[in-house]
């Protein structure tokens, strides 16, 4: 337990240096685009990050099949079953490679029907797709599974590490191509060079830190057909998450045009920023959970389900907070108010974002727990509802309505459905336990929303001083809100001891 709490402390420390400079650079070069490019051009990388999101579906899921296949082996110190899944994972890998490639290729000629509206006119849509087309591409060919091994031995510290330096060295030089030389095309191409020098350094560490793991043997037929149906449930997971996230843009694209599809973007890049921070936190963990699942009993991993989800919901809960209350006025100095969109955006994109987050711990533990396929429908169900309100939906409420499509299909659907196919097919307990908790969480997040909005409020309502005033406030009156609220709690008491252990690094049971 020591070394799992340990790893992922270091995991998440590390997670969060990493995401901090992939966040904070890349704003500054989306900043950048806007104000020396235009704003098209932010429209043009969404819109082709959506489109090789959904082919990156050839993937299948295989990457977190492979973890979790990893997990006992390495746990057993099985050397041999290790070198095995890695050759099959190479060999799997370029064969995705291959098959995005064509895929990509093949949809071409069908480019300029998803922009509506038109593109700037010193762009060869073509030739920059191909571009993005090749990143993708050259992301599996070039040493991808050696991550995995990485992530599976709990050492996630050291791919976030690589991806800080390299994201850091990445941005820096967009944004001096873009400064220096006002040209998108210098942008894109820098993207799939540092890709390949990505991957190179994670090869390297690979090789450094695990000698004794390479590419050697096969595995036998049973345990294939074993990660072929882990597969086939992951798949599922894929299809519903990029319908959620790449449909979404691809369909704003498609019926209101590149400039809102970059307005929306916006908005949606600080909330999806916030969301990556969080993922920091459920990725640090997911592996020593996995471990946990195989040599502690279920009993034990019952009660620290409820033990993290009541922390991550009250962080879940601050940043929903700060996100209502900071939204617009940040906006409004980032982008001015001709890019800003209506309170109707920042209401659903706060609900997206809480909605989301409330599931995530659920969605760890399945992860870790292997239950891909038992849970295989749930994600298909939610797919084809997403899509249908999408296309409804945005054609009466515009980007708006694209929103609501999401936020009705999680709650109703990804929430409701998920915590009952892992409270029956692991914990084997009541799942209305679950339910409930999540209720309080959520009554108790918009009292804190609404108390902390009123205090706000009474600030001035732009310039950058009331904003940090805001800020300040946004700072402690959600969590004073909090303190009130689950001070007397089960899991409130539960969770200081966890946490004044992850912060000295001593043992926290």
């Amino acid at each position: 337990m020591a070394n799992r709490t340990r790893n992922a402390k270091k995991n998440i420390v590390s997670g969060v240096i990493s995401k901090v400079v992939s966040l904070g650079l890349p704003f500054l070069t989306r900043t950048c685009i806007i104000y020396l490019l235009g704003s098209m051009y932010l429209g043009l990388n969404s819109l082709f990050a959506s489109i090789l999101h959904i082919l990156s579906l050839a993937e299948l899921g295989f990457g977190e099949a492979m973890v979790f296949s990893m997990y006992k082996p390495l746990a057993e110190g099985d050397t041999a079953k290790v070198r095995a899944i890695l050759a099959l994972y190479r060999k799997i890998y370029r064969v995705i490679g291959v098959v995005i490639l064509a895929a990509g290729i093949a949809l071409l000629p069908f480019l300029e029907l998803l922009i509506r509206g038109g593109y700037p006119d010193d762009i060869n849509v073509r030739f920059l797709y191909i571009v993005y087309l090749l990143n993708t591409v050259l992301s599996y060919m070039l040493f991808a599974y050696k991550g995995s091994l990485l992530t599976a031995n709990q050492q996630l510290s050291v791919t976030n590490n690589i991806g800080t330096v390299v994201q850091a060295s990445m941005s820096l030089v967009q944004i001096a191509l873009i400064v220096l030389f006002r040209n998108y095309y210098f942008y894109a191409i820098a993207i799939p060079v540092f890709t390949i020098i990505r991957n190179l350094i994670t090869d390297y560490c690979s090789k450094k830190l695990y000698p004794e793991y390479f590419c050697e043997g096969t595995m036998d037929q049973a345990e294939v057909r074993e990660i072929g149906k882990r597969v086939a449930g992951l798949f599922i997971y894929k299809v519903c998450g990029t319908f959620r996230s790449s449909f979404d843009s691809i369909v704003i694209s498609a019926f209101l045009g590149l400039i809102v599809l970059a307005k929306y973007e916006n908005y949606f890049f600080i909330a999806n920023s916030i969301i990556g921070i969080l993922t920091i936190i459920s990725s640090g963990i997911t592996a020593g959970i996995g471990n946990s699942m195989v040599t502690e009993t279920k009993e034990k991993n019952y009660r620290n389900f409820f033990r993290f989800f009541f922390m991550y919901e009250w962080i879940s809960g601050w940043c929903t907070a700060c996100l209502f209350c900071l939204y617009q006025p940040f906006m409004e100095i980032w982008v001015g108010e001709e890019l800003m969109m209506g309170s109707d955006i920042v209401v659903l994109m706060c609900c997206y974002f809480f909605v989301l987050k409330a599931g995530d711990m659920c969605y760890v533990y399945r992860q870790a727990a292997g239950i891909w396929w038992t849970d295989r429908f749930r994600p298909m169900v939610e797919a084809a509802a997403n899509l249908a309100l999408n296309l409804i939906l945005v054609q009466r409420f515009g980007a708006a309505g694209v929103l609501l499509a999401t936020v009705i299909t999680m709650v109703c659907i990804n929430f409701v459905w998920g915590g009952k196919v892992l409270f029956d097919a692991y914990f084997e307990k009541d799942v209305f336990v679950y339910y409930k908790k999540i209720a309080f969480y959520a009554v108790t997040t918009a009292i804190a929303i609404a108390v902390t909005y009123g205090v706000c409020a009474l600030l001035p309502a732009s310039g950058i001083i009331p904003f940090a005033g805001k800020m300040a406030v946004c700072c402690v009156v959600p969590n004073l809100c909090f303190l009130l609220m689950y001070g007397r709690t089960e899991e409130f008491r539960e969770s200081l001891p966890f946490v004044r252990g992850l912060i000295s690094g001593r043992r926290a049971g």
